[in-house]
């Protein structure tokens, strides 16, 4: 029936059954409206239709009921066409209301694990309050327990949350009128500082595009305004154009920040059992008043304080108040070989706002200390002389020493005397290190020197050669020794005694950086001291080879000529270290090291060839374990490419490994929390690279379970820490934040006065009138009614016999 109506009436289908107000109105179209308005015209017309009807029926009918009834049905019909010419229509009045929406941007950043908010900070805590972290506050302030905030926001707005650091994200979830949904308090709960980078300007910016053509009440963002885009002010009038209100809801303190953070720590990768270990600490506090002492404490992998002559490993830092990064040793001895983690820890200061970052680890490899060297000199000159002395008189070196200018009766020398260089591999490989002196090539077979060549490479054995005036390096060009050498000898000359003798103005060598963290030219336990001694005290050498360069990404000088420059520019290299294939290697271009002898007596030259000779042992003692695991650095910043490295050292166990290793990442609780491959790289195929994003704070050991049979498991420690970006200087922000609310017309709202939120931020809802209007004039009803009132008149008008 409904339906029925609708068409009779021109509507929609529908149109009747719209919740709304209905009504009728009028909307004529007459001529000359400004002169004549409507109310003249129906006047004028409605006389004119009087006029017609008393005019025509006044005698035409015979009765007067006829006249009353053919006038009747005439005024009808003119009284009709005169209301279809005022153009009526129905109105249906609707309204629409466009709900508030209010965002809640919650900073998720690093800066927002610091425990500067004393706990209940939103309900007039005590004074002296615990502390919690920033954002632990902010999840107090919206979790379920304080579930009537939510509420009441909700019932005012419709509500959108978000989390950001570099970006703004949704979280899962959405509030009803009565509480916040699981969903929701499951996904604020979760959220932990992890956030590399803060964009609080250019997160806001992402949610106002978002909502744009929404009835936006403002952007609530609780934050610290710890902003780390360098020209985030920039982007201030975008936001301003947006038209959105922001009102920051400042999370922290704004005074100095106390804070202690072991920056990083370095230490070999591997050391020999009885070495003393140099463990440099870079540590850096902000916030400390000028004269205060860290503790730094040496701990090994179980946490107890590595102890040295009865006391403890540890070292007072005293700070002058600034926020610089201090340089410092921690030294000790391992006597026991195996893997060795070291942590340095930082004693906390009372107030600091994160100790999580007190404390770093570094791995290192204790070796046997006991090495097998072979020293092949040409003739018996002094560097010779002094150092197979030294090398026999050692403990923990075994030598064995073969002087080619020996008389064939001559008894050669050393703890394992031989008569000559070793014929098959089986025989080098009893030996760790072979050091070659000023010797004529000719004096071994190619075989020999080719067996050299694979003993560093594929066994990694150590290789030393120390240069001389006459064979050293330059007579080995194009022979199988010369890919061993770290340095270019394609431009050295042999050296004529004439011109040897003009060496008469000695010179003490130049360490480069790498050099002055060797072992090698470690003499003293003190830095201060050690570095003293090698500019100033030690014996001055005279000799030194010309014409080397160094291998460019081979070779690694660890001493300099003062004043020499070699044929690339750069100062003449003195002592060159490298590696190939798998073993080290060592290039000395001095041949007088024995003048270090004096006024020290042997503690300089024997510290200098023992740490040297360790050095180039290395490799072979590690190839003892059959393979190594490493970590390209021990600590990465979060969101950085964590590179990790297997090298098989055992060719038999190379044959036995797939193309593929997978390694496990395990969390201090335990858990595996992600996987990463290892893929097999290199011309000999002995390398696995490979690695994975840094993408969580925190320390975790990185596992190589069992790759083959015979092979234990294998763990490197590594972590995460926080990008320096993030801590740099963490306090509040209040005046970017005051910024930022001023230029979008919002106001900063106390982080005490969150509850009030509902009542500071009024509602943005508005109620929009939807009007539907359809005109009856067309509407089938009036063709009908007009229809049946002119067929009406005309039969009575026939029966009257009018036509």
């Amino acid at each position: 029936m409904m339906r029925l109506l609708e068409w009779l009436l021109g509507l929609d289908a529908g149109f009747l059954r719209r919740a709304g107000d209905l009504s009728i109105s009028f909307a004529p179209r007459w001529p000359f409206p400004n002169q004549v308005g409507a109310f003249t015209w129906n006047v004028i017309l409605l006389a004119a239709c009087a006029a017609i009807v008393f005019f025509t029926y006044r005698r035409e009918a015979r009765t007067l009921a006829a006249r009353r009834w053919l006038g009747g049905l005439r005024s009808a019909l003119l009284l009709l066409i005169v209301a279809l010419l005022n153009r009526p229509q129905l109105t249906l009045t609707q309204s629409r209301v466009e709900p508030s929406v209010l965002a809640v941007m919650i900073d998720d950043s690093m800066s927002m694990r610091l425990s500067d908010v004393p706990a209940g900070a939103t309900s007039q805590p005590a004074a002296d309050a615990p502390t919690i972290s920033r954002l632990a506050a902010v999840q107090s302030a919206l979790s379920a327990t304080q579930d009537e905030l939510v509420r009441r926001l909700a019932k005012v707005h419709q509500l959108r949350f978000y989390h950001f650091s570099n970006d703004a994200l949704a979280l899962d979830g959405a509030s009803s009128e009565t509480s916040a949904s699981p969903e929701l308090v499951k996904s604020i709960a979760s959220l932990e500082a992890t956030g590399g980078q803060t964009r609080v300007i250019g997160s806001l910016e992402t949610v106002a595009r978002e909502l744009q053509g929404q009835r936006i009440a403002g952007l609530v963002v609780l934050t610290d305004g710890r902003e780390t885009e360098a020209k985030a002010a920039e982007a201030l009038p975008q936001l301003r154009e947006l038209g959105v209100k922001v009102f920051p809801v400042p999370v922290g303190t704004e005074t100095g920040l106390r804070n202690v953070e072991v920056e990083s720590i370095a230490v070999q990768d591997s050391v020999f059992a009885g070495d003393v270990v140099n463990v440099k600490v870079a540590v850096r506090a902000t916030g400390v008043p000028p004269g205060s002492a860290v503790r730094l404490v040496l701990k090994d992998s179980s946490g107890t304080p590595i102890v040295e002559d009865g006391k403890p490993v540890e070292l007072d830092v005293i700070f002058d108040g600034g926020e610089g990064v201090q340089n410092v040793e921690l030294q000790f001895v391992p006597q026991n070989k195996g893997t060795l983690d070291v942590t340095v820890e930082a004693i906390p200061l009372s107030g600091e706002i994160d100790d999580a970052d007190n404390s770093r680890v570094a791995q290192l490899a204790v070796l046997d200390a006991n090495l097998r060297v072979l020293y092949v000199e040409g003739y018996p000159r002094w560097e010779y002389r002094y150092l197979k002395q030294e090398l026999i008189r050692d403990a923990s070196i075994d030598v064995s020493c073969l002087l080619f200018s020996a008389d064939a009766t001559f008894a050669q020398e050393g703890d394992l005397p031989i008569t000559r260089f070793p014929d098959t591999m089986e025989e080098l490989t009893e030996y760790d290190v072979v050091v070659i002196g000023d010797v004529d090539p000719r004096q071994f077979t190619d075989n020999q020197l080719q067996l050299l060549n694979e003993f560093v490479s594929r066994r990694g054995g150590g290789f030393g050669m120390i240069s001389g005036p006459q064979f050293a390096p330059q007579a080995y060009r194009n022979s199988a020794v010369e890919p061993l050498l770290p340095v270019d000898i394609t431009r050295v000359e042999t050296d004529s005694v004439a011109n040897a003798q003009n060496f008469a103005e000695g010179f003490r060598p130049i360490l480069t950086e790498d050099g002055r963290g060797s072992s090698i030219f470690r003499f003293y336990r003190d830095a201060v001291v050690n570095a003293d001694f090698i500019a100033n005290k030690i014996q001055p050498i005279f000799w030194y080879c010309r014409g080397t360069t160094v291998k460019p990404g081979v070779g690694e000088t660890l001493a300099q000529h003062p004043r020499k420059t070699a044929a690339d520019g750069r100062p003449a290299p003195l002592v060159v270290v490298g590696r190939f294939g798998a073993g080290r290697t060592l290039f000395s271009g001095i041949d007088d090291s024995w003048r270090w002898r004096y006024y020290t007596g042997e503690q300089a030259f024997n510290g200098y060839w023992v740490q040297t000779l360790r050095y180039l042992a290395r490799g072979k003692k590690l190839g003892q374990r059959k393979l190594t695991f490493t970590s390209e650095r021990p600590a990465y910043q979060l969101g950085e490419a964590a590179r990790l490295s297997v090298r098989a050292l055992d060719p038999q166990l190379l044959t036995q490994l797939p193309d593929e290793l997978r390694v496990q990442v395990i969390d201090n609780k335990g858990q595996v929390v992600r996987d990463a491959s290892l893929l097999r790289r290199g011309a000999q195929g002995d390398a696995f690279t490979g690695g994975f994003t840094a993408d969580r704070v925190g320390r975790y050991t990185v596992r190589l379970s069992s790759p083959a049979a015979g092979v234990e498991d294998i763990t490197v420690p590594l972590e995460v820490t926080v990008p320096r970006v993030e801590l740099n200087d963490p306090k509040l922000d209040r005046v970017s934040l005051t910024r930022v609310a001023e230029a979008t017309g919002g106001k900063v709202i106390e982080f005490a006065d969150v509850s009030k939120l509902p009542e500071l931020i009024p509602s943005a809802e508005k109620d929009i009138p939807l009007i539907s209007r359809s005109l009856l004039s067309t509407a089938p009803l009036a063709l009908l009614v007009f229809t049946a009132l002119i067929t009406a008149e005309w039969i009575l008008r026939k029966r009257q016999g009018l036509v």
